[in-house]
């Protein structure tokens, strides 16, 4: 299992605006077993962009098994001449339809987060999934979508962040709000530390997670999410 969280920050101030990556490195068998531990996000940095992916973490390559970590990297060598997120997620999306066999695609939740900057210094977040809006797989192929632009930006308040999560989010989604409610606003006290750049934030963002992979180590009887945690702060400047 994974948890996979992307979050895009400041999107109308280009000048402030910065996106971050997270997720753990734990990969889980059906069985719920431990398969070890794999990155699951990196940076495209041609691009500007990051991607990170969740479910399936493996395909066939040659008949063979190979780790989805090791298939992603391959992919990302190959694919450095792609300008575009619209061109890498269509890219990716063939690909994967190529090497994920059809009964997989129709039974194996499996997606990837593409985000980054665009040629005008905006935002973008991309989709590449089988599973369809509730989570299931349900597509039978890999489809790409760009959700941030074409649907979540217009809508979204001023200076407000806009969070994708994917994986086994219950614990995310019902903590991190709460945990910057809490401990954060012990950051205004004197004497703490406050969150003053996108770099600081990057670290709230790994305290977030380990805080989370830590609670399924103590209190959960098969961990499913581990540390250690990734990171990744992506800016329109670099």
């Amino acid at each position: 299992m994974t948890l996979l969280a992307t979050e895009i920050h400041n999107h109308d101030a280009v000048d402030r605006a910065f996106i971050v990556f997270a997720a753990d490195r734990r990969i889980t068998r059906k069985s719920g077993e431990y398969g070890g531990t794999r990155k699951k996000i990196f940076a495209l940095p041609w691009l500007n962009a990051g991607i990170g992916y969740f479910g399936l973490a493996e395909v066939l390559e040659n008949r063979s098994s190979m780790p989805m970590q090791e298939w992603l990297q391959a992919f990302m060598l190959r694919s450095a001449g792609c300008r575009t997120m619209t061109e890498i997620s269509d890219r990716l999306s063939s690909a994967l339809n190529a090497a994920v066999p059809v009964t997989w695609r129709r039974t194996e939740r499996s997606g990837f987060h593409i985000a980054g900057f665009n040629a005008t210094g905006r935002p973008e977040f991309w989709w590449v999934r089988n599973v369809d809006d509730d989570g299931q797989p349900t597509l039978g192929e890999y489809q790409p979508r760009e959700d941030f632009q074409r649907r979540d930006a217009p809508s979204l308040a001023t200076g407000a962040a806009m969070i994708y999560r994917n994986g086994d989010i219950r614990v995310h989604a019902t903590v991190w709000r709460s945990v910057d409610e809490s401990f954060g606003s012990l950051l205004q006290v004197q004497g703490f530390r406050r969150l003053r750049n996108p770099e600081d934030y990057k670290n709230w963002v790994r305290f977030k997670m380990e805080m989370i992979a830590y609670f399924y180590k103590q209190y959960y009887p098969r961990p499913i999410i581990a540390r250690p945690i990734d990171v990744i702060l992506i800016t329109p400047d670099r």
